[in-house]
């Protein structure tokens, strides 16, 4: 006995083609998409389960399905059957070859649109199981981004130190990493730290490059010969490939959120949304939590403390990278973020549940309401 199923129910057809029995699906688009989407996870639906029963009772007791879970699971539930999973098989080429003629037989009328529309869910369902799944790639890439900044960072400090043996007052006029290891790479050792050499290795002021050559002519670090500064060189390369790398995950991690969350990525842009989206331990999470505790997620640890001191709550956690939430003043820090967080949440519920694009709705909403904020007094507010 072959056993198949399509948008109208569950069919059996003999050896030689002829129908044997069936059970028929709802004629609800939502039901039936729901019981398709069951047995494509290899779940066999009620009305599987009744019709082989009804076939056993007349002694047939060997059967083929299209899906080798769902064979599996069939072979759980009734003991003394046997099923074979056979990709296609008699029962789902006779339903693929004349579907329109089962769907007079049981009164469906325009099956064509009733596929389309069973389809149309059914693709929707698996995109959103998809998303669910590929938010742990998020997870991973923004775990990724922080042991490169952490590595980097680490790298920096050594390489700082070590060439201010040879170079220290460079370190107090060089603060930022990137320039610091332009010099080391572009020029080395610091007789060759001339006017035209400083400008061409990082754009500078005027006043500040002339401050490095001076420090420079009058170092008092100590000499160092060729293989030294090599040796230093090859630090500054790593931190070089290091950034190189954190550029391509960045890349990565926003193309990641238009796919995943592009509600969240239209509203905070890719960046915070995954960090947020990490925090939460998944697009679910966070769409389940409120704005309140949305607002102040990755500040757990200043808010505990605030509880055990009775001081003031933080006003934001993550979002603080906002820019709208750092380019206002303090006391309007906390109503730009509540803003943000109402704003997010919907966005993450609306990404994890319906896939709908608001982004550029939310995020015009937004901007009309920090406009509101900023256009306040103290007083007023």
């Amino acid at each position: 006995m072959h056993i198949a199923e399509c948008v109208l129910g569950v069919f059996a057809f003999d050896d030689g083609g002829e129908e044997i029995g069936s059970a028929q699906f709802p004629r609800d688009v939502a039901q039936v998409a729901g019981r398709l989407a069951s047995v494509q996870m290899g779940v066999p639906t009620e009305e599987h389960r009744g019709l082989i029963a009804k076939l056993m009772r007349k002694k047939f007791t060997e059967f083929t399905v299209e899906s080798e879970e769902l064979a599996g699971q069939l072979r759980r539930d009734f003991k003394h059957a046997k099923f074979e999973a056979l990709t296609p098989n008699k029962a789902g080429e006779i339903l693929r070859s004349d579907l329109e003629k089962f769907a007079a037989n049981e009164g469906v009328e325009n099956v064509e649109k009733f596929v389309h529309d069973v389809n149309f869910l059914l693709t929707r369902d698996r995109l959103r199981r998809e998303a669910a799944q590929r938010d742990r790639l998020v997870i991973q890439a923004i775990n990724m981004l922080d042991e490169l900044d952490k590595t980097a960072n680490i790298i920096c400090g050594r390489v700082r130190e070590w060439y201010s043996i040879h170079f220290p007052e460079l370190d107090r006029l060089v603060p930022e990493h990137q320039h610091y290891m332009k010099f080391i790479l572009a020029l080395g050792p610091r007789d060759k730290f001339t006017p035209e050499a400083v400008k061409a290795a990082a754009e500078l002021p005027d006043e500040l490059v002339g401050k490095i050559v001076a420090a420079a002519q009058s170092s008092l670090g100590a000499p160092f010969d060729q293989l030294d500064i090599q040796a230093i060189q090859g630090g500054a390369k790593e931190i070089f490939a290091l950034y190189e790398e954190r550029e391509r995950v960045s890349e990565y991690i926003d193309g990641l959120m238009a796919q995943v969350a592009p509600n969240i990525r239209a509203v905070v842009g890719g960046s915070i949304g995954a960090r947020l989206i990490s925090l939460a331990g998944g697009l679910t999470n966070l769409a389940r939590m409120p704005a309140s505790t949305l607002q102040i997620l990755g500040a757990e640890k200043a808010l505990f403390r605030a509880l055990r001191s009775r001081a003031r709550p933080p006003k934001h956690g993550v979002i603080y990278q906002y820019p709208d939430i750092r380019g206002v003043p303090k006391w309007q820090r906390g109503k730009v973020a509540r803003a943000l967080a109402g704003k997010l949440s919907i966005a993450a519920r609306v990404d994890a549940m319906s896939g709908e694009f608001i982004g550029e709705k939310l995020a015009a909403d937004l901007r009309a309401r920090v406009a509101d904020i900023k256009s306040r007094s103290r007083e007023k507010a």
